[in-house]
């Protein structure tokens, strides 16, 4: 971990999300994507949204980003309590947060709609190049040890119980994973609103999540999906959540067309998006839906559109 919390010029949000970035280097520099199937207990975009230094990560959170990294636990609970309990910093700029703040909806931690890490199911062709930002002028350091002169303290007996509560409901954990069959089998997938039906993503085929795109740009995003179910798509279309789109938000078509596809046969889905108006996060979600504007996998988490919008 680096030692930056004695810096005044930085808040605790910015120290954490400097040094879990270093940690993340220090492993070879995995994709969020990937560190999200390590875990199997967090999106992607949440642990993207850890290093961004915008706001102070939870411990969840921040547990899970070390465990993807394969590292030790333990310090860094130290260490989070330790940035946790810093105050912010006081001679900051007023306005300096608001600039850092996502300037559109971040993508919300709910079921999977056709992909359990965001997108429509779990990933498993290529693994795509994520260009993921620290952002807010952080330079990571690279280091995975504990701050110099930072001592680790004794275990209170209420952080002891949680540690051992946390530990029991990891195993409660794996045991429902061997017992309770995964969604999105070819048979079907509870959230589906026709018997059968079922898909599959595979890949961000274009504009990775966290890809930087400058204002008025227009770029292409094209999704890989597969029809992994028994039922044939016709008419079939992916749908943007928050129509009418908010003022100053990305633009993109309200919908797009999903080609024909029968079970097993992969479809490309492609989309325009143009950049707002303005710098910050831009996050747009889509659920896939029929002629009528019905949604066919009701309780699975969007695919969605994740970029940075640059001046």
């Amino acid at each position: 971990m680096a030692d930056g919390a004695d810096d005044p010029g930085r808040s605790p949000a910015q120290v954490l999300s400097a040094e879990l970035a270093a940690l993340r280097r220090k492993a070879g520099n995995p994709s969020f994507r990937k560190m999200a199937e390590r875990s199997g207990r967090i999106s992607h975009a949440t642990l993207h949204e850890a290093v961004r230094g915008t706001r102070f990560p939870s411990w969840d959170t921040t547990r899970e980003f070390v465990r993807a990294c394969d590292s030790d636990e333990l310090p860094w609970r130290l260490r989070w309590e330790e940035l946790k309990g810093l105050p912010l910093v006081a001679d900051a700029e007023p306005d300096a947060a608001k600039r850092t703040e996502p300037q559109a909806n971040t993508p919300p931690d709910t079921e999977p709609d056709t992909a359990p890490s965001g997108t429509p199911s779990a990933a498993s062709g290529p693994e795509p190049a994520v260009v993921s930002p620290v952002g807010d002028g952080v330079e990571p350091v690279i280091s995975s040890a504990p701050a110099a002169g930072f001592r680790p303290r004794r275990l209170s007996r209420r952080k002891y119980a949680l540690a051992m509560a946390a530990v029991v409901v990891l195993v409660l954990g794996a045991v429902a994973a061997v017992v309770v069959p995964k969604l999105g089998t070819s048979t079907g997938d509870v959230g589906a609103r026709i018997p059968g039906d079922n898909s599959r993503f595979v890949t961000d085929v274009t504009v990775p999540d966290g890809t930087t795109i400058h204002v008025g740009e227009t770029v292409q995003k094209v999704w890989e999906i597969e029809n992994s179910g028994s039922v044939p798509w016709h008419e079939r279309y992916l749908q943007r959540m928050d129509l009418p789109p908010a003022p100053g938000s990305c633009r993109t078509p309200d919908r797009v067309l999903v080609g024909d596809t029968a079970p097993g046969e992969h479809v490309m889905v492609s989309v325009p998006v143009t950049a707002a108006d303005h710098p910050g996060s831009c996050w747009i979600g889509w659920k896939m839906v029929d002629s009528s504007g019905a949604q066919l996998f009701t309780t699975r988490r969007p695919v969605y559109v994740l970029v940075t919008v640059a001046p």
